[in-house]
């Protein structure tokens, strides 16, 4: 691709692209067909699947906006504030997160809230940029009233993530040892302030409509009208559709699928996005084509993915695996450092971004005395990201390859072959090795079983592990033992009903019934509607005390 004329021109890379990536009318074609496909198109491209592939193409997105900050010293020095400080603050809460729950989850829900208005401002700054490529002219009215409109679609968006037994999320609020810490709106107040924006969402698209009509055929206005429908498709209609309850037979617009379909608008955000980094960077001096600046944009993106779940796995600097908490730590500060920066970068009003996005000018090199050196960073840089894209594509492999479907067939030695690879590249997993240990006790092998449930605990213990070696401790006849795992298992679960319960069924078989209606009773006040608690605190009542 050559680099931008001066002349302006209407479109970025041409007509269709620009429709089809930058638009959303790509994404609008994938939203009808997963509306009409979507049970089959789930079934062959599963939650997992589309979770890596958004990360995949989501990489260069991450890594564009990386190489935008921290390529040239002219940018590192224009956004020092937060190429430096605010990277560094944000590695410092990372790290605290990785020892505190709460700060965790802190920034968990700080990314989650940003996420759709990150996702809004980008739809709103194309729309502002066809336009004014065109030269539509957009007074400040006219112009607030169409920020209006994406603004009331994300505060929808926003009161719906964070109401109380909120039924139409935006994305999955639980992730391992993480949670979302929502404000708990109450739904009574939610149920009044959604429809209330819902009609000044529509009354805003509706002025803006008219005025811009006024101004413009409805040829020059196709590409912001695309963006406005983007912006419908991924936040406005699902809000609307999960928190009313109709059109739920419609997968996309679903509550029961809604993790799944998030996944899908992260991918047209991602898609959406390196579409215009790439126009802007061929403008800079020193565009080497644009395979090498997505090449260099995926190895950038692959890094800041996989470099802090390494540091930071057990056995070095961390203490959480990263399917139980540590990747969607990762997730959460490489979105925010994302959306920090992002917020600095791409301001239409900043006359360098104007020059090259609305005027189609080249950018101007740096000073004589700023032309980079030849060293070694660049190559040590390019090296860690090919080999942090190597840990990408080893973990998904293991986990379709040898995990899922090692299960599917009761593989238990590429199970355990399949463990080994992903602790070898950071991704130890108490979890393979606790299905690992559950494979192994069906298939009468109770030794490798216990080793394998040790294993799993000394990585990251949980009640259900513990019942699981209470298990294998009780067929052994090994009744003492089995109350100890036990025992351990109501400290880390203390109000777990089914923990309750297992610890009183096994002081019946032990004999001891004051302590087995202790914990029965407890069992039951925690899920009365069970009738098998129910039953087993009568028969414990019946026995009479040693």
């Amino acid at each position: 691709m050559s680099a931008p004329s001066k002349a302006t021109s209407r479109w970025l890379f041409g007509a269709a692209p620009d429709l089809l990536l930058g638009c959303g009318l790509g994404y609008a074609a994938v939203f009808a067909a997963l509306c009409v496909f979507g049970p089959q198109v789930r079934t062959e491209i599963g939650l997992g699947t589309i979770a890596f592939l958004t990360l995949v193409v989501g990489a260069p997105h991450y890594g564009a906006t990386l190489l935008r900050v921290y390529s040239r010293r002219q940018d590192r020095r224009a956004y020092t504030i937060f190429a430096v400080y605010a990277t560094a603050l944000l590695a410092g809460a990372f790290a605290a997160a990785t020892r505190s729950a709460w700060i965790g989850s802190l920034l968990l829900t700080v990314y989650l809230t940003w996420s759709p208005w990150h996702y809004t401002g980008q739809n709103y700054g194309l729309a502002v940029m066809f336009l004014r490529r065109r030269g539509v002219a957009l007074e400040r009215g006219l112009k607030r009233c169409l920020y209006a409109s994406f603004a009331l679609s994300y505060a929808a968006t926003a009161i719906a993530m964070h109401t109380r037994q909120a039924s139409a999320a935006y994305a999955p609020s639980l992730y391992q040892g993480y949670h979302m810490l929502a404000v708990g709106i109450p739904g009574g107040v939610s149920d009044v302030a959604i429809p209330l924006l819902g009609v000044a969402y529509l009354a805003t698209i509706g002025v803006t409509a008219i005025l811009l009509l006024r101004r413009a055929s409805a040829r020059d206005l196709a590409p912001a009208a695309l963006l406005v429908l983007t912006q419908a498709l991924w936040f406005s209609i699902p809000v609307a559709a999960r928190t009313w309850g109709v059109l739920q037979h419609v997968e996309p617009l679903s509550s029961e699928h809604s993790t799944y379909y998030f996944f899908w608008a992260a991918l047209g955000h991602s898609v959406q996005y390196v579409w215009v980094a790439s126009y802007y960077a061929r403008a800079a001096p020193g565009y080497g084509g644009f395979g090498r600046y997505l090449w260099r944009a995926l190895l950038a993106g692959a890094a800041v993915w996989t470099v802090p779940g390494v540091l930071f796995a057990p056995g070095f600097l961390g203490r959480i695996p990263f399917d139980a908490g540590l990747g969607a730590l990762v997730a959460s500060v490489v979105n925010l450092h994302h959306f920090v920066l992002d917020g600095a970068i791409w301001k239409l009003r900043d006359g360098r971004i104007a020059r090259v996005l609305i005027r189609s000018e080249a950018i101007a090199p740096d000073t004589a005395q700023e032309v980079p050196r030849r060293t070694w960073i660049g190559p040590a840089l390019e090296l860690v990201g090919a080999l942090s894209l190597v840990v990408m594509l080893v973990a998904q492999y293991e986990q379709e390859f040898g995990l899922r479907r090692a299960w599917e067939r009761g593989d238990a030695s590429r199970l355990r072959t399949a463990g080994e690879h992903l602790r070898w590249i950071g991704r130890e997993s108490a979890t393979v090795d606790f299905e690992l240990g559950q494979l192994l006790a069906s298939q009468g092998n109770p030794r490798g079983a216990l080793v394998a449930y040790n294993r799993s605990l000394e990585l990251l213990p949980s009640a259900g592990t513990w019942l699981a070696t209470a298990d294998l401790f009780e067929d052994a006849g090994q009744l003492d033992a089995a109350d100890a795992a036990v025992a351990r298992a109501l400290e880390l679960a203390p109000d777990d009903a089914a923990v309750a319960y297992r610890g009183g069924a096994l002081a019946l078989r032990r004999s001891q019934p004051d302590r087995a209606r202790a914990l029965l009773e407890r069992a039951v006040a925690l899920d009365p509607s069970n009738k098998i608690y129910r039953l087993a605190l009568e028969r414990a009542g019946q026995t009479a005390p040693d």
